[in-house]
């Protein structure tokens, strides 16, 4: 691009040696004004003006030189003048020139950012079509897979039904053939629970009618007792009698523990009782008898001391009956101290109470008629019993003893229910395991009719022959098995 340029008329100015100093200075100002306004002129222009500007600036100088002695301060003068007007037409143009540079450059990088727009567009546009032609492309790529999938689905569903119906009878087979086999455990499984059932009912109800007729018995005898009691001339007899028997030394320290042994064995099982143990092992202090339950022992020990249940009949003075009756109520509350200390031990086994067993029916009377001593000997966890309440106490121990052995019967029963289970669950994961087996089958079968099929294809495309036979339910086309897709063409 070129600038316009401006041209310095320089025939205008006249440099004779007669010309004023006034004329001069003149010139140099249009010559300086000319230069301002060179803004649009080139640099190869501007470089060229600024040489002939000295060369005119040293001609003057020389001309003035030559002039006579007066002009010389004017000469300095315009110098001066000229030398600044100089600078600011230097600096005026430098200023100019970097102006020039800036505009070029805008102008350039204006230029590239539309060249880049337009290069982008037609890049973007080129794009749009090779997309557009991709889409295209893989719109048709989708359909053709999409027919080819669905084909192959219907075949693959068609091949499954026919499986599945032919799996589903079996198992159908099997299922009827399982649930007769379980519904006929089931009724024999019933049918022994209810024979069970019926079995221990019954032993209770018999157990139980005849805990109420020994309990009956043992209230007619407390009757009779009770009777005999308030006959003074029945009790009197029975009290010599009594004595007579307890003057014999043989029979005086083993008459309770006879009595005891007799009770035991006439109403408990023999395994269900031991005679004259020893609570701990090591010791000792013997129990005169133990009666034995699955985690326990209930100790028995029997006590009758003559010298204090004499008195209580030798006299009818009341003073000396109530003496009789406190030294009674002291040796008892001894006895029974001495059995808690010695036999109730439930850190070896045995129950925290025990039995204190009085061999005659009145000297448990006058027991249990002292509430005070009842309380005392109930305390130490100790309690009486009599011939007849130890009776009904055996009576219940035996039938809870014959329930005990019945609920191990039915435990029994329901372990052996519980092996049926086990056994029933082992049938089941093995009828679960052929399941599995015949699915597996299933899919080896559909792979290799796949495989089949996709040879056969391949040998119509070589041979152009249809096979004479071709596997059951599948077509010549191709059924794509689990597994396995369809061959390339």
């Amino acid at each position: 691009m070129r600038l316009p340029t401006c041209r310095l008329n320089l025939q205008s100015i006249d440099f004779a040696p007669g010309q004023t100093s006034e004329n001069q200075g003149r010139f140099w100002l249009a010559a300086s004004a000319r230069l301002q306004h060179a803004g649009d002129m080139s640099a190869t222009e501007v470089v060229l003006l600024l040489v002939m500007l000295a060369g005119f600036v040293v001609l003057a100088v020389m001309v003035w030189l030559r002039r006579p002695e007066p002009v010389l301060p004017r000469v300095a003068e315009l110098e001066k003048r000229l030398a600044a007007d100089f600078q600011r037409a230097t600096a005026d143009m430098a200023g100019r020139m970097a102006g020039l540079e800036g505009t070029m450059l805008a102008k350039l990088g204006t230029q590239l950012q539309a060249e880049a727009r337009e290069s982008r567009s037609e890049q973007a546009q080129h794009l749009r079509k090779l997309a557009d032609t991709l889409e295209r492309k893989f719109e048709a790529l989708s359909e053709s897979q999409s027919v080819a999938a669905r084909n192959a689905r219907q075949e693959l569903a068609q091949s499954l039904d026919s499986a599945t119906s032919k799996l589903q009878q079996r198992f159908e087979g099997l299922e009827q053939k399982t649930s007769g086999n379980l519904e006929a455990i089931r009724a024999k499984v019933d049918e022994r629970l209810q024979s069970i059932s019926e079995q221990v009912q019954a032993k209770l109800s018999e157990n139980i009618k005849e805990g109420f007729k020994h309990f009956e018995a043992v209230q007619n005898h407390l009757k009779a007792a009770e009777e005999q009691l308030r006959n003074v001339r029945a009790v009197g007899t029975s009290i010599n009698e009594l004595s007579a028997l307890l003057k014999l030394p043989h029979l005086r320290g083993k008459f309770g523990e006879a009595e005891l042994s007799r009770l035991l064995a006439d109403f408990l099982p023999a395994a269900a009782f031991e005679e004259q143990v020893p609570v701990a092992s090591g010791s000792r202090e013997l129990v005169d008898a133990v009666v034995k339950f699955p985690n326990f022992k209930l100790p028995i020990d029997s006590k009758f001391n003559r010298e204090s249940v004499l008195p209580l009949f030798e006299t009818n003075d009341p003073a000396m009956l109530a003496e009789a009756r406190r030294k009674l109520a002291l040796a008892i509350k001894a006895q029974a101290k001495d059995i808690a200390d010695k036999y109730i031990r439930p850190e070896h086994g045995t129950t925290d109470l025990a039995l204190m067993f009085l061999p005659s029916e009145t000297l448990y009377f006058e027991v249990i008629r002292d509430g005070e001593l009842l309380a005392a000997i109930h305390k130490l966890k100790v309690f009486p019993v009599s011939p007849n309440t130890l009776v009904i106490a055996l009576r219940s121990i035996a039938m809870s003893i014959s329930q005990y052995e019945a609920a191990k019967n039915v435990e029994k029963t329901l372990d052996q229910i519980r092996l049926a289970q086990k056994h029933f669950g082992s049938f089941q994961a093995s009828f679960e395991r052929v399941g599995d087996g015949l699915q597996k089958a299933q899919d080896a079968y559909q792979k290799a009719t796949s495989h089949l099929t996709y040879f056969s294809n391949r040998v119509v495309r070589l041979t152009g022959e249809v096979p004479s036979e071709l596997p059951t339910g599948e077509s010549a086309s191709g059924t794509v098995g689990p597994g396995v897709g369809p061959a390339p063409a």
